[in-house]
């Protein structure tokens, strides 16, 4: 087997801070903690232990979670290697979806776990989710991966997906495994599918939807059988999270309702900008409306999005997120969660970069492909 590359991760790490205008990263814009009153500084508790489990405690109340607690996990990211580590046999199978995040198909293969790609179609708004997952399983299939909000289009999972999902679940005796990185960012009330049930085990983080991401406070939630295998796998990674981190997310969670406010009010007004831009757009795809921190377009072409942020790096000091990194080159991630001057200024660049690469191209090769058509070998 091949060792896998996390080649979005190592990019995100390096190259958007060399640019002006950043719509790269998903996150909203990380509060400052003192100018809101809010606390920004924690002692080391004298009781970590007792501690972290309050925390679990006050986050899986919050969630509403299976047995009132979640699994505290040093951010997303191992939140979901304890998923796949924990739930799966070497030699088993996840299928994982497409467009998605580079991690949920390069992960398994570090635990011996075998990886197909479902599609969540675009002419669907991303949706049909349960029926595109069935036409997909294989026999080997025992965990499904999807996200809700959808990364990288910020589309919602709709509820008779789920459900339906739960039952195909039980039927052919499957994990389903769903990254909420990014739920709280919507306007949906606090939750998790892993309240719904068993078969459901959910990850997410401070990171995304709160801003607070320098904390790498994340978790898992679901059964107590499922935590403790996802328990087992932590042992062989952090072994637990930094205990100054969970001093600080356990001060903030009184306000966390507040921190969601505030994403809301960034958004609000972001997302009314990229409505306007939306209903205007001539030189790409916008796809369907974000409910969060993320939009995915797509450029007339089969590897155009990957070549738009060439472009737009290169000549207009503008990062976004190369469509490759989800499977399908033809598109660009857009961050929408900065604060709204510095989004308002990236947006007009990527508006004007947009307009100047579409012209160019036309220029070069005439007529462009139809952006509707899925990219070839996209499967992983």
């Amino acid at each position: 087997m091949t060792r896998p590359t996390l080649e979005h991760i190592a990019w995100s790490k390096t190259q958007p801070q060399r640019f002006r205008h950043i719509l790269s990263d998903s996150a909203v814009a990380a509060p400052d903690l003192a100018a809101l009153g809010l606390p920004h500084r924690a002692d080391l508790p004298r009781d970590g232990d007792a501690a972290q489990a309050e925390l679990e405690r006050v986050l899986g109340a919050r969630l509403g979670a299976p047995g009132g607690r979640v699994l505290l996990t040093t951010g997303a990211s191992e939140a979901n290697a304890c998923a796949f580590a924990g739930l799966l046999e070497p030699g088993e199978e996840a299928l994982v979806e497409l467009p998605g995040y580079e991690p949920h198909r390069a992960v398994p293969p570090f635990f011996g776990v075998r990886v197909r790609g479902f599609t969540r179609e675009r002419a669907h708004g991303y949706a049909r989710v349960a029926e595109a997952v069935e036409a997909a399983l294989g026999p080997a299939t025992r965990l499904v991966m999807l996200t809700d909000l959808h990364n990288p289009s910020g589309a919602s999972l709709e509820d008779e997906d789920a459900g339906a999902l739960a039952a195909l679940a039980e039927r052919r005796d499957l994990w389903l495994v769903c990254d909420e990185t990014f739920r709280d960012a919507s306007e949906r009330v606090c939750g998790t599918l892993a309240a719904r049930h068993p078969r459901w085990v959910t990850t997410a983080t401070l990171t995304k939807a709160y801003g607070l991401g320098s904390l790498r406070i994340g978790w898992v939630a679901g059964s107590a059988g499922a935590l403790a295998r996802c328990a087992n796998a932590q042992n062989a990674l952090s072994v637990e999270p930094s205990r100054a981190s969970v001093a600080l997310a356990l001060a903030l969670a009184p306000h966390l309702d507040a921190l969601r406010a505030r994403t809301r009010r960034i958004l609000a007004e972001n997302h009314a900008r990229w409505r306007s831009l939306a209903g205007r757009a001539a030189d790409f795809d916008p796809g369907p409306a974000p409910r969060g921190t993320t939009a995915f377009c797509l450029f007339p072409g089969p590897a155009a999005g990957d070549a738009f942020a060439a472009v737009a790096a290169e000549r207009h000091d503008l990062a976004v997120v190369p469509g490759r990194f989800f499977g399908d080159p033809r598109g660009v991630r857009v961050a929408l969660g900065s604060e709204p001057a510095r989004f308002a200024a990236a947006l007009e660049t990527f508006e004007r970069a947009a307009a100047a690469f579409t012209a160019a191209r036309a220029t070069a090769e005439g007529p462009a492909r139809d952006v509707a058509s899925p990219p070839s070998g996209s499967r992983p």
